[in-house]
């Protein structure tokens, strides 16, 4: 996507969205305890001359000196977004860039800093929906680049300016890529290192082909030039590569003293004068020195061992290095020696492992870190297989959040989707690919590391159930105890100490987080208010998990911890997890006593209260078939007396609740205040989505078809202070027989069109999504612009034919000019006017004629010796038929055929089954997915609500080797128009073999398959 951002106007039908892009407002932030700045990581440092440099970070932080760092002053940024790089073109003029993860969402939001006087203060560039960036570069005051993340608006992650940074250009390249760091040739070509091993080299007109990916697992973390041709770039797992001709090609360098540790240290900064090249990052303990432009090294000791994430040298004997914990460093010697001239911390107090993200404790980190100042970090041991696409979880974001120091996933243990019910074994093979056959030994191997850089009073981990209900987190929790236990022993991994400098450690307490509902010895009230958060942990940890998973979920009341080893007697239940441990405040692994500010505790505690209330009223009463929709409405008017963060929330909640069971009606008109009222939310994003879907999606509109539309709510009655805790109170009394209380729906097309106006005005990056452009289209089309709906699906070759909605943009280029010839996935349905009998035989006049379509790889492939399986699709007049065969796994155990009466939604999570997607209108938003395992059992949905049940027939067989299924679908319970011929739908299947893996049509390795991984289904 070219041009500056007002270009954009001739992709957003809309003109009146050109004069709010620049002013569009993000979510704000809370705003953080000043002692948080203390400690916060430093990601970039400069110096301007000998005497006045800068260094940026975490929570805005920005730390200046004029006396060559003797003394290091803090200076306001006016920012919390996380600070990652910096750069000057002269004494004067600088920019900082940064950004942050957005809760609830997938995507993140940028932020551009500028100063005239030498970074004593600081400006922001006007709000241009910019994604997260994490690198900048100014050849003069006008005209720069920066690098970052890539968003709907910016899909490439690579940026230009021509006016200083007020308005930006996304220069073209391949889509779906992060990069993290860039370096500038003198003949204006840029290099860049990105995530998933990417090198590649640019220029004003976009990326030079062909990109280098060095390794899929390995994220490349920083790059610099020397010279006219001369380049050294770093990455995770020890990588170091060489370029002597501009990037055109690269050399791996080997790090010379780590010869049993090179894989198990993360480099994130480089720095290089000529031949003179220095290489640090994770652990900080240590420099990698280079004099003769990388060919060979030595180590320089450091003195701490937190992580460096940029060096700076001003010349060849005088240099900066910053990292986590507040850490600045100075060397006058070329790097022969360091001294620490600031530092907020010097080891953690608290450190978790866990293997999954969503299951870290936010509450206890909020309570921990963010109120009491222990230095916090979570370790997670899991990370999505490559082929995926999936990304790493933004832990770091949802961490800093909470108050902790960081969040870190690791790149070298790569893991299916938790849900697949993996053994251990499985799993550990998957580690055993990425680590030359040694996953567990690796694994141990890094947790002593961990444990002996970070030096934690307590570390905390998973519970390990004794029946093996999750053998990923058992499998972490043994791996825990061993680590402890060697961490502190000097005979176990001496090399970790000869050659990264990390002397053994002695953990003081080891614990788990005991599963809901279970006790432990441990107890946190997670609806305590925080004076320093000015909230309940609950409420402060929900934005944190909402960062961590990209949804909205409530928080358990309580958390229940167990001590698992602790260094002294310990007798009955304790008050907390450093409950008879020394860890003293503004000692090195806590943050000094905080100044906290007036709040009115009761009124807190009150509003606390009052959400917590709602979101159980709201659970119970979507569970109410008879009285849910009315019961529910009434949390408009007791939501306005909370504050807008929290009120936002309790809508999105109810809403989605709504959906779920099958009040479509209500849960519009939900979404609709939300996009209303919060415009500048980004929960409001979601309820935008989900209501193009609401009124473009023939199948959400063929559900929704006899539906009432409920009148505004009863108000509530008065109520005094004492009663507004009660959740009776509440809720006013409704009447199922006034008629009053129900109204016909407005008419869909005028609200649809209402909604795209109020995009248009208050929300035009809503509309940049390329997974809402076939629903654009269709509204369009609705209203008679035709030719306007198009250009939504036009924009969207502009990404790239590697990119999967161009691909799908281009079929519907071409279908939509009556040509079925499409270069797409395709399954052709046999017409056959004699109907099957359905007894899972096969042996009908339908299955003999039609062509069988095998499944293709998912997270296993047939060559890798998956089960085979393949299906036949038929149709006539009245039924949509299928057939599907699959061979039995050998991992599985099949009951034998019973007698048992079927239930509507059966729970099929842990048997052998398939997913049949079908998206009638080609959307690409909603869908219907009707499940079928191997007994003829099924489930059904429509895109998140599972009050969708539609009557169709299916019959199962099986033989030793396997087992069949056959299935009729009447199109009168998918669509009320009648099929024609030639017709198209979307559609995917996908067989899900629990403790073993995934096959689909099309391929696709994600667990669940979305409407961006469909093919089509033709009927001739």
């Amino acid at each position: 996507m070219n041009g500056l951002i007002p270009a954009l106007g001739r992709l957003l039908p809309n003109a009146l969205l050109l004069t709010c892009l620049t002013v569009l407002a993000s979510p704000a932030q809370a705003e953080v305890p000043g002692t948080w700045y203390l400690d916060a990581q430093l990601n970039d440092v400069t110096f301007v001359d000998d005497r006045h440099g800068l260094a940026v970070g975490d929570h805005g932080a920005i730390w200046h000196t004029d006396n060559g760092g003797l003394e290091w002053k803090q200076i306001p940024s006016g920012t919390d977004a996380h600070l990652a790089s910096v750069y000057f073109t002269d004494s004067r003029h600088g920019w900082a860039v940064g950004g942050y993860q957005q809760p609830y969402s997938t995507q993140t939001r940028g932020v551009v800093l500028t100063t005239s006087d030498g970074g004593m203060s600081w400006n922001a560039m006007p709000e241009q929906s910019l994604p997260k960036l994490t690198g900048v570069r100014f050849e003069d005051t006008r005209h720069g680049w920066a690098v970052g993340h890539g968003s709907h608006m910016f899909p490439t992650g690579m940026f230009e300016t021509n006016d200083g940074g007020r308005s930006w250009r996304s220069l073209p390249g391949t889509q779906n890529t992060r990069f993290e760091k860039f370096a500038v040739l003198p003949g204006g070509e840029l290099l860049l290192a990105g995530v998933s091993g990417n090198l590649s080299l640019a220029d004003r007109g976009g990326i030079r082909k062909p990109t280098i990916l060095v390794d899929p697992l390995r994220d490349m973390q920083d790059i610099v030039v020397a010279g006219a041709k001369d380049a050294t770039v770093v990455g995770e797992g020890g990588l170091i590569l060489n370029s002597t001709n501009a990037g055109t090609s690269w050399e791996v360098v080997a790090p010379g003293p780590l010869q049993q540790t090179d894989r198990q240290v993360d480099f994130h900064a480089v720095e290089r004068l000529g031949k003179q090249v220095w290489i640090a990052g994770d652990p900080g303990s240590f420099v990698l020195h280079s004099s003769n432009g990388g060919q060979s090294f030595t180590t320089q000791k450091l003195p701490t061992t937190a992580t460096i994430r940029a060096i700076f040298f001003r010349s060849e004997t005088t240099g900066w290095a910053v990292g986590s914990l507040g850490t600045i460093l100075h060397t006058k010697d070329g790097g022969q020696t360091w001294s620490v001239q600031r530092q907020g911390g010097q080891r953690l107090a608290l450190l978790g492992i866990f293997h999954d993200s969503s299951i870290i404790p936010y509450e206890l980190v909020s309570h921990h870190a963010g109120s009491q100042g222990y230095l916090t970090g979570m370790e997670v041991i899991n990370r999505p297989m490559p082929q995926t696409g999936k990304p790493r979880p933004p832990l770091r974001d949802a961490l800093l959040h909470s108050g902790a120091n960081f969040g870190h996933t690791a790149w070298q243990f790569p893991a299916h989707d938790v849900q697949l019910k993996l053994t251990g074994d499985q799993m550990a093979k998957t580690w055993d690919a990425a680590n030359d056959g040694q996953g567990l030994a690796a694994a141990e191997s890094y947790l002593v590391q961990r444990i002996r850089q970070w030096k934690p009073t307590v570390v905390l981990t998973d519970y390990a159930d004794p029946t093996g209900k999750d053998p990923l987190a058992y499998m972490v929790n043994q791996l825990v105890l061993r680590a402890v236990e060697k961490a502190g022993d000097a005979d176990s991994f001496p090399e970790q100490q000869a050659e990264l400098g990390l002397a053994p450690w002695k953990v003081a307490r080891v614990c788990s987080v005991v599963p809901e509902g279970q006790n432990g010895s441990i107890t946190l009230n997670t609806t305590q208010i925080s004076p320093q958060l000015a909230m309940s942990l609950s409420e402060h940890a929900g934005v944190s998990r909402g960062v961590a998973t990209g949804k909205l979920s409530s928080s358990p009341s309580t958390l229940e911890m167990k001590v698992l080893r602790s260094s002294g007697l310990l007798e009955g239940r304790l008050s907390d997890i450093f409950t008879g441990l020394s860890v003293p405040a503004g000692k090195g692994a806590r943050r000094p006593p905080q100044q906290m500010s007036l709040v009115d505790l009761a009124q807190l505690q009150r509003a606390a209260q009052k959400r917590r209330n709602m979101f159980e009223m709201i659970n119970h009463s979507a569970k109410d078939e008879q009285r849910g929709a009315l019961l529910l409405g009434q949390m408009l008017k007791l939501s306005e007396d909370l504050p807008p963060a929290r009120s936002v929330e309790v809508l999105s909640h109810l809403a989605e609740k709504a959906n779920e069971n099958g009040n479509l009606t209500l849960s519009a008109d939900m979404h609709h205040q939300i996009v209303r009222k919060f415009p500048t939310h980004v929960l409001a994003e979601r309820s935008a989505a989900w209501l193009l879907a609401y009124y473009a999606s023939s199948e959400m509109q063929f559900l929704n078809r006899d539906s009432v539309e409920f009148a505004a709510p009863t108000a509530p009655k008065e109520m005094n202070a004492e009663e507004e805790t009660s959740d009776a109170s509440e809720i006013a009394t409704v009447s199922f027989n006034d008629p009053t209380n129900y109204k016909s729906p407005t008419k869909s097309p005028e609200r649809a069109a209402k909604l795209i106006a109020e995009l248009n005005q208050n929300m035009p990056h809503v509309l940049a999504d390329p997974s809402l452009a076939f629903l654009l289209e269709r509204l369009h089309a609705e209203q008679g612009h035709s030719r306007q709906g198009e250009s939504y699906i036009r924009r969207l070759l502009n990404l790239g034919q590697e990119n999967a909605w161009c691909r799908r943009a281009q079929w519907e280029l071409v279908l939509g000019r009556g040509n079925s010839q499409v270069d797409a996935p395709i399954v052709a349905a046999n017409y056959e006017d004699s109907k099957p009998v359905l007894d899972g035989r096969l042996n009908d006049r339908v299955w003999q004629t039609g062509k069988p379509v095998d499944f293709q790889a998912g997270t296993l492939s047939p060559e890798a010796g998956a089960p085979p399986a393949a299906m036949i699709v038929g149709f006539d007049e009245d039924y949509l038929y299928l057939a599907i065969r699959c061979m039995k796994s050998k991992n599985f155990h099949y009951e034998a055929p019973g007698e048992r009466p079927r239930e509507r939604d059966a729970d099929l999570t842990s048997s052998d089954r398939v997913r049949i997607y079908l998206d009638l209108d080609r959307d690409y938003a909603t869908s219907y997915c009707l499940s079928v395992d191997y007994r003829g059992r099924t489930a059904d949905s429509l895109s998140g609500n599972l009050t969708w049940n539609p009557n169709w027939y299916v019959a199962a067989d099986q033989d030793e080797s396997t087992w069949t299924i056959e299935a009729a679908i009447p199109f009168r319970e998918l669509s009320g128009q009648l099929l024609q011929p030639g017709d198209t739908w979307g559609m995917a299947v996908q067989r899900v073999m629990v403790s073993e893996g995934t096959e689909a049509w099309p391929s696709s390795a994600l667990y669940e398959m979305g409407p961006a991984e469909f093919g089509l289904l033709q009927f001739r």
